[in-house]
């Protein structure tokens, strides 16, 4: 039985290691060169107690509490930057940290200078501007993930105390608000994904994927051609990796119906000739981005539909059919590639015509 330690994973043994850990809120995942897994371990111990001795040594000097809120951008972006975060994270960051440590800070604390002149009441007054001045109620629960991770991200550089941290607790995060999605009978989606198959039939395959599997768009634009295996000449499983999907977890398609087949048999030898490992290629020969094909998608339901969707919608639309249609949960899953059974639970718990008639017929008693 091969041999494990905790965040510790082999890549190439007696080579290199993959490390993982949690120090003041924020985790480290990274690779290093080790001899042994042992060794790998080992220097893991180290790095965790060299973060811990060096935040604690800045909080207990307050070397950086009285930092400017200006100067103490710069090192929270150069931190974003090096954790490799998308740019449409980091623009997220961007914008609630100058929202709230600029714009709010300037209209309503414009004495406060640093970190270590925050409180709780500084945090309610900015959700009491941001839901009631800037008229923000259903976005505030993004707005507050974005909050406390920006704190937390600054406890780790050494920037704010852990009191502060503990204090945005009594902050809740409010309820997600679930986004109603308009009812597109089947004949429609079938005449939508003719107008795509079209005109833009690379964008064809990963939103068709998408719709029969109800994976999401970030996780189906990673999926490479090594990713397939093939029964003869026929594709038999996608074995979807665990650093391409949002749960960190691999999440295998064991099973392919005809039609799915075939959708990934053409795109795999569309790219053959191509340098990109991906699996779904643009015209161009590139990757199918998740920007890209959200873009065509709008462009193409507004147009047949009269409304616009996103790749989202045919997620939405997976779980609700099976739902509807009782299909066991487990089986759900592993098509889906979802862990969380609550997401499944979710959908299998909306109340439907059809849903209700069947319960009226089955309580008939004459």
């Amino acid at each position: 039985m091969r041999r494990k330690l905790p965040g510790v994973r082999e890549i190439i043994k007696g080579d290199k290691y993959e490390v993982n850990y949690v120090v003041a809120g924020r985790r480290y995942q990274y690779r290093i060169n080790a001899a042994s897994l042992t060794e790998a371990h080992n220097k893991k111990l180290e790095d965790m107690a060299d973060k811990r001795k060096n935040i604690s040594t800045l909080l207990d000097n307050g070397e950086r509490l009285n930092t400017g809120f200006s100067d103490a951008w710069e090192r929270l972006y150069a931190d974003l930057i090096a954790d490799n975060l998308p740019r449409k994270t980091i623009q997220h960051y961007a914008k609630t940290y100058s929202r709230m440590f600029n714009e709010f800070i300037n209209l309503r604390f414009p004495d406060l200078m640093n970190f270590g002149q925050l409180s709780l009441p500084f945090f309610r007054e900015y959700k009491n501007y941001y839901v009631n001045n800037l008229n923000r109620p259903r976005g505030w629960r993004a707005e507050l993930i974005f909050v406390k991770a920006i704190i937390k991200r600054l406890y780790a550089l050494g920037y704010c105390s852990k009191e502060l941290i503990d204090s945005l607790k009594e902050i809740k995060k409010p309820r997600a608000v679930k986004k109603e999605h308009p009812h597109i009978p089947n004949s429609k989606i079938k005449e939508l994904f003719q107008y795509i198959k079209n005109s833009r039939p690379d964008y064809y395959y990963p939103l068709y994927f998408i719709s029969r599997t109800g994976r999401r768009i970030n996780e189906t634009t990673l999926i490479e051609r090594r990713d397939v295996e093939w029964k003869g000449f026929s594709p038999a499983r996608l074995n979807i990796r665990a650093e391409t999907t949002k749960t960190k977890q691999n999440a295998p398609l064991a099973n392919l119906d005809q039609e799915l087949k075939q959708v990934i048999s053409e795109a795999y030898k569309a790219g053959l000739k191509c340098k990109e490992p991906y699996l779904f290629l643009n015209m161009f020969n590139r990757r199918c981005t998740p920007s890209k094909v959200r873009e065509c998608l709008k462009g193409a339901s507004k147009q047949i539909l009269g409304v616009e969707i996103t790749p989202h919608y045919f997620r939405h639309r997976f779980l609700t059919e099976c739902g509807k249609a009782n299909v066991p949960i487990v089986d759900v899953m592993a098509i889906s590639g979802i862990k969380d059974i609550n997401v499944i639970v979710n959908y299998y718990s909306h109340s439907t015509v059809e849903g209700q008639t069947k319960v009226l017929e089955v309580s008939r008693v004459w």
